[in-house]
């Protein structure tokens, strides 16, 4: 049975390259005089799922495509510039990687998009430089283009029970769990549910929003949240948490059943 490494090292191949593995379970492969370093975590996960070898095959396309063309200007990425809400503890780790704490197991890391939004890249201190930008210049630029992206947001309420459960629906689906961050995220939801008010964000593309007056009603929710944040691709966390004026913090986390 085809496996997401299988079709990976396979799709390498047809591209004359050949991966090895190292001892932390990481691909490493040669492009030219670089030696390049992928994490197929999340891959397996979305291909576990959904058995689409096309993800498979596309994670192999961005991975080698970006090291063929030219570091992209300021010029080129400020208005695709965005931050993700994403776990501190991941395989790879940060190095380098231009990003503020946000919970102990949550951090904000700043990233960029091509413009047709087919993936994502992390942003490290040694773009800035070439960028000729501060990373103030950064913080402001991604709080702008998030809140843009908040004011496009719609928050659809479905009722259960007496209980608003809110949920984001957004054409920027990646960065969906991110909005959680911005301050623009207070208008968005604050009309519907008051302030502050909890959320969950298992997954990129999950949300929940559920007003402090209805902290009972956080049992209901914890299959689905321990369910997505197990089968997603990009799981983020398992915590509640409290958004506010204070900024984020996890009030608790959902058990595995």
């Amino acid at each position: 049975m085809e496996t997401a490494d299988s079709i990976f090292e396979f799709e390498l191949k047809k591209r004359g390259m050949v991966a090895s593995r190292t001892a932390d379970g990481l691909y490493e492969f040669q492009i030219d005089d670089r030696r390049i370093t992928v994490s197929l975590e999340n891959v397996r996960r979305d291909y576990d799922r959904d058995r689409n070898s096309r993800a498979v095959v596309e994670f192999v396309d961005q991975a080698t495509r970006d090291f063929f063309t030219e570091a992209p200007t300021w010029n080129d990425v400020r208005g695709f510039v965005r931050f993700c809400l994403e776990p501190s503890a991941y395989e790879i780790g940060f190095e380098g990687v231009i990003r503020d704490t946000v919970t102990d197991g949550l951090c904000r890391v700043y990233v960029f998009t091509p413009p047709d939004g087919s993936r994502i890249t992390w942003i490290d201190e040694s773009m800035l430089p070439h960028w000729q930008v501060t990373r103030a210049d950064l913080v402001r630029q991604a709080d702008e283009n998030m809140a843009a992206i908040v004011a496009a947001t719609k928050l659809e309420c479905e009722q259960i029970d007496g209980v608003k459960l809110g949920m984001l629906s957004t054409t920027e689906t990646p960065f969906k769990a991110s909005l959680v961050l911005s301050p623009a995220f207070r208008q968005l939801v604050s009309a519907s549910h008051g302030w502050p008010v909890y959320v969950v964000t298992p997954c990129r593309d999950f949300v929940y929003v559920i007003s402090t007056a209805n902290r009972d009603f956080l049992g209901r929710v914890g299959r689905v949240v321990v369910n997505e944040y197990r089968k997603s691709g990009h799981p983020i966390t398992k915590d509640v948490l409290e958004v506010g004026d204070h900024g984020i913090r996890a009030i608790g986390t959902f058990p595995d059943p």
